[in-house]
């Protein structure tokens, strides 16, 4: 009989250790909680409001305002880091997305994308300039005004397009109406300044014509670029730099008999030379840039400007942001 009553009260022991347990998880439970009400949410620990700070709740974080309330579709600063970062629609904080509106881009980090939010800014203005200078109405001869009564920025079209292999995309603007991609207007993206800035502007009425070529073995950019039928110059734009550089012109004229005189750059050559090495030239400039183009109008500006960023130009913005 000793031993059943030993045995009893083991159990009983056991039992009671059992409710015990139940009980502080029970409580532990009911210490953090949320309460939806009237379309919200709040926050609470031991029935009281948690207020003013940062809370992680199911591997999300979590801002938590005045009176226990989620914060949504917010900037929020976190005193510890000091930056202020974005809580979405649903309360939790965001990364590598668009706000809700929209107007921001949210990086790695759940804070803003400053630089990738430059280059959209910077993108749409210059674009809209271009439309503003394309449909502006000069005084000209009654032959380019009839000319312009046809050509302004609905003959246009544009693409995002990295042109210098910097990984950042840039601006080409062409004449869509032209059977070879006239060039219209060039901006690089200059990653160090932050915006835009324009390495050739043409028009419609000019006697400049200018298209762009990829060549095949180094990757370089090329501009070739006509006036009229006798002058030809080839322009290059390497790989990681801002700016192009004049290669070679090619244009001939006459003497007081009416001969045709062939000229490289200032020399005087022969026919067959001036021949020969114009379509090496050409050879070598490689073939056309191969990209999609839309047009010039606001809402086309809008849809592709606001596209969701390349990964590797995630990566390079952020690396920019931190630098």
């Amino acid at each position: 009989m000793k031993q059943n009553r030993i045995t009893l009260e083991n159990g009983m022991l056991i039992i009671i250790l059992i409710l015990l347990m139940v009980s502080v998880y029970s409580h532990r439970a009911s210490a953090e909680s949320w309460v939806y009400e009237k379309g919200k949410w709040y926050y609470y620990t031991y029935d009281e409001p948690v207020e003013k700070q940062w809370i992680t709740y199911g591997g999300n974080e979590y801002y938590i305002g005045s009176q226990g309330l989620m914060s949504t579709d917010k900037w929020e600063k976190d005193p510890d880091t000091g930056k202020t970062y974005y809580v979405g629609t649903n309360g939790i904080k965001q990364r590598n997305v668009y706000t809700a509106k929209g107007d921001k881009f949210v990086g790695d980090d759940g804070t803003e994308l400053v630089t990738f939010d430059d280059w959209r800014k910077d993108a749409k203005k210059k674009l809209k300039e271009v439309i503003k200078a394309l449909n502006k109405k000069q005084t000209v001869t009654s032959d380019q005004k009839a000319l312009l009564a046809q050509y302004n920025a609905s003959n246009a079209a544009f693409t995002l397009y990295d042109l210098n292999g910097d990984g950042f995309r840039d601006i080409i603007v062409i004449n869509k109406e032209s059977s070879d991609n006239q060039v219209l207007d060039i901006l690089l993206w200059n990653p160090d300044e932050r915006e835009f800035y324009a390495i050739m502007e043409l028009d419609f009425i000019s006697d400049e014509s200018a298209v762009l070529k990829r060549e095949p073995q180094y990757g370089n950019a090329w501009a070739i670029v006509t006036r009229g039928v006798n002058d030809i110059s080839f322009w290059q734009l390497k790989l990681h730099e801002y700016n192009f550089n004049d290669v070679e012109h090619y244009h001939f004229g006459y003497n007081e008999y009416g001969d045709v005189i062939y000229y490289i750059d200032d020399g005087e050559v022969e026919a067959g030379y001036w021949n020969t090495s114009l379509m090496e030239m050409t050879r070598q400039a490689g073939s056309g840039i191969f990209t999609d183009y839309y047009d010039l109008n606001e809402a086309s500006i809008n849809a592709q400007v606001d596209a969701y960023p390349l990964d590797a130009e995630l990566y390079l913005f952020q690396e920019a942001d931190t630098d």
